[in-house]
C-alpha cells in the first residue's frame, strides 16, 4: 500500500460495536467528541458522556456483511453458483491459530476440484466450493510483528461435505483484515425455499465472533416476477411498460409463456422493442404476440442466468358498451408460474375525478386557524379536467374557512397552499353563498401531460362554531363532474364540564348548595386569550342565580385565572359567574368552582337546571368571527359546553282543568258554564285571535299566582305545572322552559291592557283551541 492511500486511511478510525455494526470516524470527529467529553466533565454532569460514549464501545471482533445473494430454484442442482460473505476482523483481536467453521445448510454440499474448499487468489474467484481469499491489508507489510507468511497466512481444511475450518496464522496488530467466503460451485439435494444462511462459528477465546450470513435465497421453480410502470391512461388509448424477472435462470423459455387478457372492452396494439436490464438474452429473443384482447409473452432461447427486462405495451378501448370505468386489469394465465395473478395497467374513466382525505386532523370546536388534513383532487384519467370548470367544497354550517371567518369579503384570499403534479396546475379561489361556506376552485391550466394530474390543498385551516362536535365533513360539487363528500377533520370540544354531584333543589328557596363544577380543557391553551378574547362565562337559565361568588381555582395544569365575579345578565333574570383567563395553559387544565349556592324562583320549571359555558375565551369564534359570515353563531351565542348542575323535582301548583268559551267582540265568557265579564273584548287580527292576559291564563288553566307581569321588561310569565311560557310584549318571541320559539304575530296591548295570540300560548301549555267561524267563538279546553 503507498504512503499516500496510508495516510488517506488512517484518517478513518473504523470501530465496532455491538452486533458487529462498522462505523468510520474521521480524526476531526473524534477530536471533537474528546472535546465534548471534556467540556462535560468540567461542567460535573457524568450521565452525558455514558450516553456518548456507549455506542462506540468496542464489543465485536469481526463482522459478516452479505456481498450477493443469488436466487436459485428449489430443485436440486449440482455445481450451483451462490453467493459471496465477507468475513470482518477488527485490528488487534485475534492471534496466529484463531480460526472459525463455515458450515452450510441442510441441501447443500461443497463440490468441485480436490475436496471442493481452498484458498483462492482474488477475491471474485468462485471456481471452487468454498473459495477463501484474505486482505491482509497493512499487516503484511511488518511479518516480525505480525508473523504474517503469504504461503500459510490462512488455510482452508474441509471437516465434512458441508463444513470446513478456516485458520489464520498471523496475528493482526498492525490493521484490520478481511476474509472473503466465495461459494462458487455448491451441489444442492432439494432446500426449502426461503433464505441460505451460512453458519460461523469460532471459540469464544479465540478473538472472533459468531454469526451467520446470507449466500442465496430459494425461491420456486420457474418462478416469474411481474409488475407494471409508467401507466399511462386517457379516455381512449393506453400504455404501460411490464418489467419481467426470472426469479430463476430459465424460468421463461421458449416453450413457457404469459398471458395477460384485458378485460370486457379493451384490446392489445402492438408493442415496442424490449430492453434487457441483464441477464444473457438480446432484446430480440424477447416475443410478444397480441392477438384481441390477450397479449401471449415468451423467449425464444432459454436463459442460463437470472434475466429482467422491461417491455412497453399499448392497449385501445375497443367497445365503450362494455368498457367499465376505473382500474384496468389485467388477468393473468399461461405455463409459466408468476408472482401475481392480475396487474393493474391504467385507469378507464369519462371526464371527472375524486377527491380524497389521506389523513383528517383533529381539531378544537370554538377556534379558529384550525388546520384539516390535506385534501387531494384527481383526474379520474389523464386531460380529464376542463379549463374554467369548478370544483366545489362546502363546509356545514358550524365551520367556515380561514378567510371568510376574518372577513366579509375575503376575494381570493386562501390559508394554506398548492401543491400540484403532473401538470395539473393551480386554480382561482372564491367564496359563495351568502355565509361563504363554499370554497369555489376554477381550474385554469388543466392537464397537459399523459398521467392523470392532482391538485393538493396543503395546511388548509377552518374555524368552527362552539359546541360542534364530530365528523367535519366537506360536500364536493362543482362543474368538473366531482360530487360526494370526504371527511377532513373530526371535530372535538374545546373544554368539559362535570359536576360532583347533581342534587334535587326546591322552587323559590335560597342559598342551596350545588356540587363542584369542574371546567376542563381538551388540549393546550383550549382556553383563548387572544384579541382581547379572556372572558369565560358560566350562564345559568332563567330564575337561578348564584347567592354568593364562589372559589375559582386552579386544580390541574398552569392556567392563571383572575377576576371573579356573579351577577345577572341585565333584565334576562338569568344568573352568571364570569371570570377571565391571565395566562393561556402549557398543558391541559382543570378550573374547579367550589360549593357553589343558587337562589331558585319560582318561575323554574320542573327538571334539570342546566348551567352553559360561554364567553370569547370559550367560544372565541362566536365573538371574533366576520359580522355577516358568522352571524347566525353570534346570534345564538353558542356554548363551548352544558352541563345538568341540579334538578327541579316539584313542579308549579296551581294547574286546574278549565273549558271556557269566548265570542269576538264580547266582553262575557264562560269558564266552565259559568258567565263572566273580560274587560277587554277579544278580537281577530291577521288570522290571529287575542284574547286579555289574564283571561287567557285562566282558560288555559293557569292559577291567578302564576301569571307574573314584569314591567320593566314588558314580560309575561305564565307557569302551569312543569311548563314555564314567556312572552315579551311587542315581540314575536315565544319562550317555553327557555327554549326560543319565533310566532307568526307579536303580543300586544290593547287598551293598556295585554293581549296574548291565544293559539301560541294554547299550544305552548297543552291547551286544545278550537274556533267557530259561524257563531264566532273561540272555546279553549285546559289538557292539564
Amino acid at each position: 500500500m503507498s504512503d499516500k492511500i496510508r495516510q488517506k486511511d488512517k484518517n478513518n478510525i473504523s470501530v465496532y460495536i455491538q452486533g458487529g455494526e462498522k462505523k468510520v470516524m474521521t480524526k476531526f470527529n473524534k477530536k471533537m467528541i474528546n472535546v465534548l467529553a471534556t467540556a462535560t466533565l468540567v461542567a460535573g454532569v457524568a450521565a452525558p458522556i455514558a450516553a456518548l460514549t456507549a455506542p462506540t464501545a468496542i464489543h465485536a471482533a469481526s463482522s459478516y456483511q452479505a456481498l450477493s445473494t443469488p436466487s436459485i430454484s428449489s430443485s436440486a442442482q449440482s455445481n450451483a453458483t451462490l453467493g459471496r460473505a465477507r468475513v470482518s476482523i477488527s485490528q488487534a483481536s485475534i492471534a496466529a491459530g484463531a480460526s472459525f467453521t463455515v458450515t452450510l445448510p441442510k441441501g447443500f454440499e461443497f463440490a468441485g476440484a480436490g475436496n471442493g474448499v481452498s484458498r483462492v487468489t482474488t477475491a471474485t474467484d468462485d471456481t471452487y466450493g468454498l473459495g477463501v481469499y484474505l486482505d491482509p491489508q497493512d499487516n503484511s507489510l511488518d511479518t516480525k510483528s505480525t508473523g504474517y507468511n503469504e504461503a500459510n497466512a490462512v488455510e482452508v481444511t474441509k471437516l465434512t461435505n458441508n463444513s470446513a475450518k478456516v485458520t489464520v496464522n498471523f496475528s493482526n496488530s498492525k490493521d484490520t483484515a478481511d476474509i472473503y467466503l466465495n461459494f462458487g460451485k455448491i451441489n444442492v439435494t432439494g432446500p426449502s425455499n426461503g433464505p441460505v444462511k451460512v453458519s460461523i462459528d469460532a471459540a469464544s477465546a479465540s478473538g472472533l465472533t459468531s454469526g451467520e450470513v446470507t449466500i442465496a435465497n430459494v425461491v420456486s421453480s420457474g418462478q416469474v416476477s411481474l409488475s407494471a410502470a409508467d401507466t399511462v391512461s386517457s379516455q381512449d388509448n393506453f400504455s404501460a411498460t411490464l418489467k419481467v424477472k426470472e426469479e430463476t435462470a430459465g424460468s421463461l423459455a421458449n416453450n413457457n409463456n404469459i398471458k395477460f387478457k384485458l378485460p370486457s372492452g379493451f384490446k392489445w396494439d402492438t408493442t415496442g422493442d424490449a430492453t434487457v436490464l441483464y441477464g444473457d438474452i438480446a432484446s430480440g429473443d424477447v416475443v410478444a404476440r397480441p392477438d384481441g384482447d390477450t397479449l401471449t409473452l415468451s423467449l425464444k432461447k432459454q436463459s442460463t442466468k437470472q434475466t429482467s427486462f422491461q417491455l412497453p405495451v399499448k392497449f385501445h378501448v375497443d367497445d365503450e358498451t362494455s368498457a367499465k370505468q376505473g382500474d384496468v386489469t389485467a388477468n393473468i394465465s399461461g405455463s409459466t408460474t408468476t408472482d401475481v395473478s392480475s396487474l393493474v395497467l391504467g385507469s378507464y374513466g369519462q371526464i371527472g375525478g375524486g377527491v380524497s382525505v389521506a389523513t383528517p386532523t383533529t381539531i378544537l370546536a370554538g377556534h379558529d386557524e384550525q388546520k384539516i388534513g390535506d385534501v387531494v383532487i384527481k383526474e379520474t384519467v389523464a386531460k380529464s379536467f376542463v379549463n374554467g370548470r369548478t370544483v366545489t367544497l362546502r363546509l356545514p354550517e358550524g365551520a367556515r374557512w380561514q378567510s371568510t371567518f376574518k372577513s366579509n369579503n375575503p376575494g381570493s384570499d386562501f390559508v394554506g397552499s398548492m401543491e400540484n403534479t403532473n401538470g395539473l396546475g393551480g386554480a382561482d379561489v372564491s367564496y359563495t353563498d351568502s355565509d361563504k361556506r363554499t370554497l369555489k376552485l376554477t381550474f385554469k391550466n388543466v392537464n397537459s401531460t399523459t398521467d392523470a394530474g392532482t391538485l393538493k390543498l396543503k395546511n388548509v385551516e377552518v374555524a368552527t362554531q362552539p359546541g360542534f362536535s364530530g365528523d367535519l365533513n366537506v360536500e364536493v360539487g362543482g362543474s368538473q363532474g366531482l360530487n360526494g363528500t370526504v371527511k377532513v377533520a373530526t371535530v372535538k370540544q374545546a373544554v368539559t364540564m362535570a359536576v360532583a354531584s347533581k342534587p334535587s333543589l326546591t322552587i323559590g328557596l335560597g342559598d342551596q348548595q350545588i356540587g363542584d363544577i369542574t371546567i376542563t380543557e381538551a388540549a393546550k391553551e383550549a382556553f383563548v386569550k387572544k384579541d382581547g378574547s379572556r372572558e369565560v362565562i358560566l350562564e345559568l337559565p332563567t330564575g337561578v342565580r348564584f347567592a354568593s361568588t364562589p372559589e375559582v381555582k386552579v386544580t390541574a395544569g398552569d392556567v392563571k385565572v383572575k377576576s371573579v365575579s356573579t351577577d345577572t345578565y341585565g333584565d334576562s333574570n338569568k344568573g352568571r359567574l364570569s371570570f377571565y383567563i391571565d395566562s393561556e395553559s402549557a398543558t391541559p387544565s382543570t378550573i374547579t368552582i367550589t360549593a357553589p349556592k343558587l337562589n331558585v324562583d319560582r318561575t323554574v320549571a320542573q327538571g334539570d337546571i342546566v348551567a352553559k359555558l360561554k364567553g370569547s375565551a370559550v367560544s372565541y369564534t362566536a365573538y371574533k368571527g366576520a359580522t355577516d359570515n358568522t352571524q347566525n353563531w353570534k346570534d345564538n351565542n353558542t356554548a363551548a359546553a352544558e352541563v345538568a348542575i341540579a334538578t327541579i323535582g316539584t313542579p308549579a301548583p296551581g294547574a286546574t282543568s278549565t273549558k271556557a268559551v269566548f265570542t269576538l267582540g264580547s266582553t262575557s265568557y264562560t269558564v266552565d258554564g259559568k258567565t263572566k265579564t273580560a274587560e277587554v273584548a277579544p278580537y281577530a287580527e291577521n288570522g290571529r285571535t287575542y284574547l286579555p292576559v289574564r283571561y287567557a291564563a285562566e282558560a288555559l288553566g293557569v292559577s291567578p299566582q302564576n301569571i307574573l307581569f314584569d314591567k320593566a321588561t314588558s314580560t309575561v310569565t305564565l307557569i302551569k305545572g312543569s311548563t314555564v311560557a314567556q312572552i315579551k310584549l311587542n315581540t314575536n318571541l315565544l319562550t317555553v322552559n327557555g327554549s326560543v320559539i319565533r310566532m307568526d304575530v307579536k303580543a300586544v296591548t290593547n287598551k293598556n291592557r295585554t293581549v296574548l295570540p291565544i293559539s301560541w300560548v294554547g299550544r305552548a301549555l297543552d291547551a286544545s283551541i278550537n274556533y267557530d267561524a259561524t257563531a264566532k267563538t273561540v272555546t279553549v279546553e285546559n289538557n292539564k
